[in-house]
């Protein structure tokens, strides 16, 4: 007998949703092209969620479940016809589920509508990227597209280093190393530290979430290396602001002339829906590359002056915010209260 979880995963391909949320006191919701569409299906009951979740979590993972009150991982769903990370865990009504649907090839930047500037970028030798945005605004699939674009056109060994590991690479022209932390190693800071021993070209990391990461990060990219790398920021002068607070007040000044001087740039990237919820939704974005007015400006901590520079490197490829949303208000079927309620943020 098909487990019932198997049938909202079923649900969930069918209708091309990017997620599932399953919780107690509530039908099963489904998020197609960034809209919730709650099923009139009757609400699941509290007793019924351990047994929903029971076929997709192992021996380990249950103990984790009863002892942390959360589980994070991946489930491989009819070989390999779909990848879902799920987030299973403890809240107030008993335990609850959220999956993501990973898609099962990796996409390309063409596809995911991005600027082709991101593939000259991917074609950089050394330096950090950092790709930005808030939770499911497609972070990490815009990285697994500069890296496909990286494996189309260079032979070069490429270490990923992700919990969970999400998108899982064909090698084309490139060669793949990919680590789950939490899995095959302790920590992120400890699978940077190895890595830079397993000759790397091109190292992908999930998020820079602390400081001992970030100063790997920006000693990786100072020796040659190209590190691609997230975090959930909004903007480059955030971005920036963010990493250098990290630090703490007398080692910022150094932190920003070696931010300044390894990094290649910043894309920020807001996720519009559109109209139809059959439609899919468009990406409004920030892109800033790294030029020597802009490497002063970090070093002298003039964040508020980086806008005006990225309109002065238009020609470059710098594209503000702003510009991003007005050109997607020209657009035919685009939620323009919400691209509005955006540019309104932004004056603000």
């Amino acid at each position: 007998m098909k487990p019932e979880v198997f049938d909202y995963f079923e649900r969930a391909l069918e209708m091309g949703a990017s997620d599932l949320i399953l919780k107690p006191g509530a039908p099963p919701s489904f998020r197609v092209n960034r809209h919730l569409i709650i099923s009139e299906d009757e609400a699941l009951a509290p007793q019924q969620m351990y047994d929903l979740f029971l076929p997709i979590i192992d021996a380990s993972q249950q103990e984790q479940l009863r002892s942390k009150f959360f589980v994070n991982s991946i489930f491989s769903y009819r070989c390999n016809r779909a990848r879902i990370r799920y987030y299973i865990f403890q809240q107030r009504e008993g335990l609850a589920g959220s999956f993501r649907f990973i898609p099962p090839k990796v996409p390309s930047i063409k596809s995911l509508r991005l600027p082709e500037a991101l593939i000259n970028v991917a074609a950089r030798p050394r330096g950090l990227f950092l790709v930005t945005g808030p939770s499911c605004s497609g972070k990490s699939m815009t990285i697994a597209a500069m890296a496909d674009a990286i494996n189309k056109r260079f032979a070069r060994h490429i270490i990923t280093m992700e919990s969970p590991i999400e998108v899982i690479y064909t090698p084309n022209q490139a060669v793949f190393t990919q680590v789950e932390i939490g899995r095959v190693i302790s920590t992120y800071y400890d699978a940077l530290i190895n890595s830079l021993r397993e000759d790397p070209d091109v190292m992908i990391i999930g998020e820079l979430k602390e400081r001992a990461i970030i100063e790997q990060a920006l000693m990786a990219a100072e020796t040659g290396h190209l590190v691609l790398s997230s975090l959930p920021t909004t903007g480059a002068a955030q971005t920036i602001e963010h990493i250098i607070s990290m630090y703490p007040p007398g080692k910022q000044e150094e932190a920003r002339s070696q931010l300044s001087l390894s990094l290649i740039g910043i894309f920020s990237q807001l996720l519009v829906p559109n109209i139809d919820p059959m439609q899919p939704p468009s990406v409004a974005y920030e892109l800033m590359l790294v030029n020597s007015a802009i490497r002063n400006l970090i070093r002298d901590k003039k964040y508020n002056q980086l806008t005006t520079a990225m309109i002065m490197a238009k020609r470059d490829g710098c594209v503000t915010l702003k510009d991003s949303l007005e050109k997607l208000m020209r657009e035919e079927g685009i939620d323009q209260a919400y691209v509005k309620s955006l540019l309104q943020e932004l004056e603000e």
